[in-house]
C-alpha cells in the first residue's frame, strides 16, 4: 500500500495541463517581469484580483514568498526596536525570524489541544511593549480567532495571521487571513496552492496596503504599472515583488484550492471517524471541523514513551512522513537553534542587545512553554496526502490504530 502513496505535496499532486499552459504563455510573451515587458504583463495583477475575489478582502499583494510577506507586512506595521511580538511556540522559523530581523522581541504563547495559540495564555504574555500579536494557523488548522481577536481587540494590539500552512481554511465561514489587520500566504512546495516558491499578503485596511506596497519593493508604492515617486509614503523597500512565472501557476493553483482542500479534508475527516474510539490517543482539537484544510492529522498518546513507540511502529509500517510532534524540526520552539541561543543579526549583539529592548528578557529554551512540552513530547503528526484514495485512506487509519494499540503493523 504505501509503494504507490501519492507525494505529500498538496498542490503539486493536481498539477496538470493547465499550469503548464499558463507557465508557456508567459515564456512565450516574454513579460516575466509583474510591472513591464514586450507585452503588457498581467498574471501578477490576475492573481491579486482572483485572491481579493476568493478570500474577500479589499486588498491583496503578491509577494516572492511566505517568509517575504512576513517581512514586508511586520515592516509595512511599524515593527522595530522597543517592540514585543507574541508568536505560538509551534510555528516555523521564518515566523519567529521576521520579528527578529525587525529588531523586535519575539515573546512565546503556550499552544492548547489545538496545536494553535492558547488564548488564556496569550491575554498573560501581553505587556504594554506588546505591539503585535501573530497568529499561526498551524498545520492545515484554524486558530481559535474569535477568542484571539477578543483579547487583542481589548488589549489595542493589532493581529497578523499567519495562513501559510492553512490556505483555504476558515472560521465560522470566514476565511482565515481576514479576522486580523493583515493576513499572509506561501505558495511554497508544501503547501496547499504552490508554485514551488511564493506569498501573498491581504488586508482591507486601504492605508497600510500601501505602506506594505512600498516596503515590498522601492520604499515608493507602485501606482498604475510605475513607482510614485511623489506618495507620500516614503520608507524602505525590500525587492519582494512576485515573477509573472510564479503568478502564473499560482493563478491556476488558487482556482483548485477549494477542490484540493475539500480532498484533503475529506481524507482526514474519514480517518479522524475510525480513530475516535481507539483507546490510548486523542485526537486534535478542531476549532471548526467545516474550517479544517487538512494535510496534517495530529493524535496525542497518554504519555511520552507511548508517543515514541507509536512513532516508530508506523515508521516501520511504511507510513511516510510521520513525526513525533517534539522533533519536528524548525517547527518547534525549543528546536530553533538561532533563537535558544539568541544568535544576534550583528556583532552589535541586536536585537538582543538593543537598549530599547532591555527590558525584554526571555528565556526559549525547552520549558519555556511547559504545557506545549508537554504536548509535543507525546503527540505525533502524520501528513495527509490531498490524492487519498479510499483504500489508502483506510490502511492509513489500520495503520495508525495497530500503531497506537501496539497489536500488529497495520498491514
Amino acid at each position: 500500500m504505501a509503494s504507490d502513496w501519492p507525494c505529500e505535496f498538496p498542490g503539486v499532486n493536481w498539477f496538470d495541463k493547465e499550469e503548464e499552459k499558463a507557465v508557456v504563455d508567459v515564456v512565450r510573451r516574454g513579460s516575466v517581469f509583474r510591472f513591464y515587458g514586450p507585452e503588457p504583463p498581467h498574471y501578477v495583477t490576475d492573481l491579486e484580483s482572483r485572491a481579493r475575489t476568493f478570500y474577500g478582502s479589499r486588498h491583496a499583494l503578491a509577494v516572492g514568498s511566505g517568509t517575504g510577506a512576513l517581512c514586508t507586512a511586520m515592516a509595512a506595521m511599524g515593527i522595530g526596536p522597543g517592540c514585543e511580538v507574541i508568536v505560538p511556540a509551534f510555528l516555523w522559523i521564518a515566523t519567529v525570524g521576521a520579528v527578529v530581523r525587525c529588531n523586535a522581541i519575539p515573546v512565546l504563547c503556550e499552544v492548547d489541544e489545538t496545536f494553535n495559540m492558547d488564548a488564556d495564555d496569550l491575554a498573560r504574555k501581553i505587556t504594554p511593549r506588546t505591539r503585535l500579536i501573530v497568529a499561526v494557523h498551524m498545520a492545515g488548522a484554524p486558530t481559535d480567532m474569535d477568542a484571539v481577536m477578543k483579547i487583542a481587540d481589548r488589549a489595542g494590539v493589532p493581529v497578523l495571521e499567519d495562513c501559510a500552512q492553512c490556505n483555504g481554511g476558515s472560521v465560522g465561514g470566514k476565511k482565515v487571513g481576514t479576522f486580523g489587520k493583515v493576513g499572509i500566504f506561501s505558495f511554497q512546495i508544501n503547501k496547499n496552492v504552490t508554485a514551488g516558491e511564493g506569498g501573498l499578503i491581504v488586508t482591507d485596511d486601504e492605508e497600510l496596503y500601501w505602506r506594505l506596497n512600498a516596503s515590498h519593493d522601492l520604499g515608493v508604492p507602485w501606482k498604475d504599472g510605475l513607482p510614485d515617486e511623489g506618495s507620500p509614503v516614503l520608507t524602505w523597500g525590500q525587492g519582494r515583488r512576485m515573477p509573472e512565472l510564479t503568478s502564473a501557476v499560482v493563478n491556476v493553483q488558487l482556482g483548485k484550492l477549494p477542490q484540493i482542500v475539500a480532498h484533503m479534508e475529506g481524507s482526514k475527516a474519514r480517518i479522524r471517524q475510525r480513530l475516535a474510539q481507539v483507546p490510548g490517543m486523542s485526537l486534535r482539537r478542531l476549532v471548526d471541523p467545516a474550517g479544517d484544510t487538512g494535510p496534517f492529522l495530529i493524535f496525542s498518546c497518554e504519555d511520552e514513551q507511548n508517543a515514541r513507540r507509536a512513532a516508530h511502529r508506523l515508521s516501520e509500517t511504511g507510513v511516510k512522513n510521520s513525526f513525533r510532534l517534539a522533533e519536528y524540526g524548525l517547527h518547534i520552539y525549543s528546536n530553533i537553534r538561532a533563537l535558544v541561543d539568541k544568535v544576534p543579526l550583528s556583532a552589535a549583539g541586536n536585537p538582543w542587545s538593543l537598549a530599547e529592548n532591555r527590558e525584554s528578557v526571555y528565556s526559549y529554551a525547552s520549558g519555556a512553554c511547559p504545557r506545549s512540552d508537554d504536548l509535543f513530547g507525546r503527540s505525533v503528526l502524520v501528513t495527509i496526502p490531498s490524492r487519498l484514495s479510499v483504500e489508502q485512506e483506510q490502511w492509513l487509519a489500520q495503520s495508525i490504530a495497530s500503531a497506537v494499540e501496539g497489536t500488529g503493523d497495520g498491514q
